[in-house]
């Protein structure tokens, strides 16, 4: 019980010797698919956006798919999700304005539009791209969840600093806005839905505050209070959020707010009202930061996040692990490549 895996999940090559900000999904043949952008650099012309899977059965994941690339303009933050007829989508954006300057209007991430494509084989072929909003600034970053009503619903970073959130109505087929969230600062949000239909959504802060953000939606995703602080503290990086199939909620993010490390997962038994376990989960010098998280039917907590943006690893663990059950991880030195632990 504990650690069962640690893994890069694909090396770095001279098409992709950087990347950053994985996503992981499992499909209904619980094949895992990993998605990131990859190339010479975040906002790099050449940065595309790449998909590896772990088929059942299999030791590794298997070569990169490119499933977006356009030609002078970097691919950004995408998310996956399959659809009841086994359809897989991934939302993404493409930064359309100037790549140099400093951070702000018409630079980077404040010009990137929110594109959709479809595989209906598991991700193994995609469609054209379709265009969500050609708007400039939604940037996607943390998985959707299907509500108890059935609707989808993701979050985005948005262009003034307060995020927003798509609901699809229709299993994907269209999207619309609700929002925003006002209060603090905030982007990335990660959503659970809690026993009695609310919704609550852990942001990333993105103003003068050190504390992981949170807001609550009563409506079904349509309205959203004011963000507030937690007592998690954040140096101003992305994390994510899974409720698990027991109701305990798993949050992973970086818990040095002066730092993207360590790499920390808390648990809590209140959906998030109270972290009643703490525990590192990768630790040493460097950036080991941007967090997706997922449970797999198997019970298994899987987690990718950015090595140092060389490559992006995957860990897949035991629940209790988080209670102290298992030995922790070697402290990464920076060196070498890891391997299964199983």
């Amino acid at each position: 019980m504990g650690i069962e895996l640690w893994e890069a999940v694909a090396a770095p090559s001279t098409r992709y010797p950087s990347c950053h900000c994985s996503v992981i999904t499992e499909l209904d043949n619980c094949d895992l698919l990993v998605g990131y952008y990859a190339g010479t650099g975040e906002a790099k012309p050449d940065a595309a956006w790449v998909l590896a899977r772990k088929t059942v059965g299999e030791d590794a994941f298997g070569p990169l798919l490119t499933v977006a690339e356009s030609e002078g303009k970097p691919e950004g933050n995408g998310i996956l999700f399959q659809d009841r007829s086994g359809k897989v989508g991934l939302v993404y954006n493409t930064m359309q304005g100037r790549l140099d300057g400093r951070h702000g209007p018409g630079v980077r991430w404040r010009t990137c539009d929110l594109r959709v494509k479809t595989s209906a084989d598991r991700g193994v072929t995609w469609s054209d791209v379709n265009v969500i909003d050609a708007k400039w600034g939604n940037v996607p970053r943390c998985k959707p969840i299907r509500l108890q009503s059935g609707h989808l619903i993701f979050g985005t970073e948005y262009d003034d600093g307060h995020s927003r959130f798509w609901i699809s109505e229709d299993d994907g087929g269209s999207w619309r806005m609700t929002g925003p969230v006002l209060g603090e600062r905030n982007q990335h949000p990660s959503l659970i839905e809690r026993a009695d239909g609310s919704l609550l959504a852990f942001l990333r802060p993105s103003g003068s505050q050190g504390s992981v953000l949170q807001t609550e939606s009563f409506d079904g995703g349509n309205t959203w209070s004011a963000a507030i602080a937690t007592d998690l503290p954040s140096p101003f990086a992305a994390l994510d959020a899974v409720k698990l199939a027991d109701g305990r909620v798993v949050v992973a993010w970086n818990s040095n707010p002066k730092a993207r490390n360590p790499l920390t997962l808390a648990m809590s038994d209140d959906e998030g009202e109270t972290w009643s376990h703490r525990r590192d989960l990768v630790t040493g010098e460097g950036s080991f930061h941007y967090p997706a998280l997922i449970q797999t039917l198997d019970g298994l907590l899987h987690v990718t996040f950015t090595n140092n943006r060389e490559t992006i690893d995957h860990i897949a663990l035991t629940v209790d692990w988080i209670t102290g059950d298992g030995e922790d991880l070697p402290v990464w030195e920076g060196s070498g490549r890891r391997v299964s632990l199983a």
